[in-house]
């Protein structure tokens, strides 16, 4: 589901030329006023943020992605720099990746971030409230990754959390009500807007909204994904294993 074949080209009424696919650019990610963002909504939200790479690598802007559950898709990479009529191979330096399954290997792999990368963080919270890990643990952990954000942002890290809407778990409250005050500058919404392939993209700023992006299907099928592999940068934490290796296809 996460994973699936998804446009997001197409948009109606863009502002300035802004559709879903280059959302992104409402986010400051750079300069002294950097602010850190967040966007949850659709399951969509994990393909959409690879678009958003994809976008950025063509642009000559090259992130990082925290991996903490499986939501790192290579194919919609591939996917999207077709469609952009760019090599995949031509873009693969500027996407880097690191896998991070536990809460340890996630608080790790956030305080060895440095200043001015761009990252993306994928489904963080979900680690915290595994079986294995007792409540008061998770909870203690997880607002000591709110903490490692902060502390990564003063450290001059663009962060974007990427995170679905909600978990069983009660200690996910107390994660976005931690999180809440790091990400009020820019925040973002997805929502089906009744159709496949129909979105709905909200962007909020202190409590506003400042942009709406409405995203429609289009006729023309997504472009398959004919180049031969080459692999990614892929980065394990010390005790982990790789779990899949980054191709494109």
């Amino acid at each position: 589901m996460f994973h699936r074949a998804t446009n997001f080209s197409i948009g109606v009424n863009p502002h300035n030329e802004l559709t879903l696919a280059n959302a992104y650019r409402l986010w400051d990610y750079k300069g002294n006023n950097r602010s850190m963002a967040y966007l949850t909504g659709a399951s969509a939200v994990f393909p959409l943020t690879q678009v958003w790479q994809t976008r950025m690598a063509i642009a000559g802007i090259k992130t990082h992605t925290i991996d903490c559950a499986m939501r790192f898709n290579t194919y919609a990479i591939s996917d999207e720099a077709l469609r952009q009529q760019v090599s995949p191979e031509s873009i693969a330096d500027s996407i880097t990746i690191t896998r991070a399954f536990t809460p340890y290997q996630i608080l790790d792999a956030v305080q060895e971030l440095k200043k001015n990368e761009v990252v993306f963080i994928l489904a963080p919270a979900k680690q915290f409230f595994d079986g294995d890990v007792a409540f008061d643990e998770g909870l203690f952990l997880i607002q000591k990754l709110v903490r490692f954000f902060a502390n990564a942002h003063e450290r001059g890290v663009a962060l974007f959390v990427v995170e679905r809407p909600s978990y069983a778990a009660p200690a996910f409250s107390t994660f976005l009500t931690d999180l809440k005050p790091l990400v009020a500058g820019s925040s973002f919404n997805l929502t089906n807007a009744g159709a496949p392939d129909a979105w709905r993209l909200r962007h909020s700023s202190h409590g506003r909204i400042s942009k709406e992006i409405l995203s429609l299907p289009g006729s023309a099928r997504m472009r398959e994904s004919t180049n031969s592999a080459h692999l990614l940068k892929n980065t394990t934490l010390p005790g982990q294993t790789a779990q899949m290796q980054f191709a494109f296809s």
